[in-house]
């Protein structure tokens, strides 16, 4: 059974205003964007975060798979460092 924290009350020109408890900690600040969805007929508000339109490559599925790749090969030491250039292009040809 789910827990009731608030009410919504729909205003003009179908604003919505959250009226949470203060009892529960929830960081939500004035002007903070959800998404709404709808799961099997329950209205969700999801929290979400914009980003700069030229910063969104680095948020795509393949670029996130890529550096969840690179996190793994750090922590199981797969990695190689070089004090010269020389040394890196040697590391390559080899």
């Amino acid at each position: 059974m789910s827990k009731i924290i608030g009410n919504v009350v729909i205003q003009k020109r179908n604003l919505i205003s959250l009226g949470l408890l203060k009892e529960y900690d929830i960081p939500i600040n004035d002007g903070d964007i959800f998404q709404v969805q709808l799961d099997e007929g329950k209205v969700v508000l999801v929290p979400m975060k914009l980003i700069p339109a030229d910063q969104a490559w680095f948020w795509s599925e393949n670029w996130q798979e890529g550096e969840r790749e690179a996190e793994a090969d750090l922590v199981a030491e797969r990695v190689a460092t070089f004090d010269q250039a020389e040394d890196l292009i040697e590391d390559l040809d080899s």
